[in-house]
């Protein structure tokens, strides 16, 4: 594997086409590239807010601008995450959706494809991810129809904080939910037969807490989203629930990807994230008791051979929560190319996109 090559300024890769072409966004644009080229880009209507501060970085990740994530539905159209609103975009023509409205505060951390598992319906699932000390009810959330989503599943007062990742599990015929982020919150969720039945099946402590999964025959690969516990890359055997410790990570993770046949994930440089107060969540660089070093660490590997760090970047001097968190961002989709596309926020590489390339 060569070294990492910074491509192109205020760039993130959001998702991949079936046809393996890499969308992008780019300052009110979105881009297309084929082969690390650009094949076309179409702007798209932007806020006054981002009108008037999108082309500082530093306001941008002060004000969460731009696309969060995104996912393809198929060669032509994608749906495009922005605050609070989901949109879906004909990237043949350029023509973006009105949009539909998450509900205050709420977003998707991740969409997820559902096809071909026995009691649901095909589509786009995600679920809500919000701050919420409160532990309101929140919901699992399912696509129908452009700017249409109906709600096919709700965790009731009290249960959880947000839902992190919807995971379809081909191999068990079944969904799982990962869901955060403290005490009883951090759990499990095995669900079968159309949301008719939703288990928790591990919970209350911080090796259940995962955002990125990968549901594979020998189980549940994921890592942990644990700023103030040790963290690891994990396999829940899905028959047991048990998991195994396969490789130990420097910090919690929220990103990741698949590239080929390797498993990619990236750990985080944040705080504690527990009883903060309003000057440390502001102005704070204490870093979770889970957190290492301040580093951004980049890890590749899969099951046979194990896993190992492959790079890493040093988070810069702001404050974790106002200016973000240092992380790895990975566009969402089928990567088959010899090419690793990146963002890295809060490192020297803030908000540039980056390729490794795979010998």
């Amino acid at each position: 594997m060569s070294e990492l090559k910074a491509i192109a300024k205020n760039t993130a890769p959001l998702c991949y086409l079936p046809d393996g072409r890499l969308v992008c966004y780019r300052r009110g644009r979105i881009v297309l590239l084929r082969d690390g080229e650009e094949e076309q880009g179409f702007a798209i209507p932007i806020s006054k807010k981002e009108s008037l501060h999108g082309r500082s970085r530093l306001a941008s990740r002060l004000l969460r601008l731009g696309v969060r994530e995104a996912i393809a539905l198929d060669n032509e159209h994608v749906l495009l995450s922005r605050g609070n609103i989901i949109q879906e975009m004909n990237i043949q023509i350029g023509e973006i959706s009105d949009g539909w409205f998450c509900g205050k505060g709420i977003r998707p951390l991740v969409f997820t494809e559902v096809k071909d598992i026995t009691g649901f319906e095909d589509g786009i699932y995600f679920g809500g991810y919000l701050g919420n000390r409160g532990k309101r009810p929140v919901n699992i959330y399912h696509r129908t129809g452009v700017d249409t989503w109906e709600v096919v599943y709700t965790f009731a007062q009290g249960e959880i904080n947000h839902v992190h990742i919807v995971v379809a599990d081909p191999y068990r015929n079944c969904l799982w939910l990962f869901t955060g982020d403290f005490g009883e919150a951090s759990a499990i969720w095995k669900v079968t037969d159309g949301f008719k039945r939703v288990e928790r099946v591990a919970c209350n402590d911080q090796k259940y807490r995962g955002c990125v999964v990968f549901a594979l025959p020998e189980g549940l690969l994921y890592a942990t989203d644990a700023p103030f516990a040790d963290d690891y890359i994990y396999l829940m055997n899905p028959d047991t629930y048990d998991v195994k410790e396969i490789f130990p990570i420097e910090g919690s993770c929220i990103y990741g990807c698949q590239w080929k046949d390797k498993y990619v994930f990236s750990s985080t440089v944040e705080g504690d994230g527990r009883n903060t107060s309003k000057l440390e969540f502001y102005f704070g660089r204490k870093r979770g008791a889970g957190i290492k070093d301040d580093y951004v660490h980049m890890y590749m590997g899969e099951l046979r051979d194990g896993f190992k760090e492959v790079y890493k970047e040093k988070k810069d001097w702001l404050p974790y929560y106002t200016f973000q968190f240092g992380v790895f961002r990975f566009p969402a989709g089928k990567n088959n190319s010899s090419t690793l596309y990146l963002q890295p926020v809060a490192t020297k590489n803030d908000g540039k996109m980056v390729c490794i390339t795979r010998k």
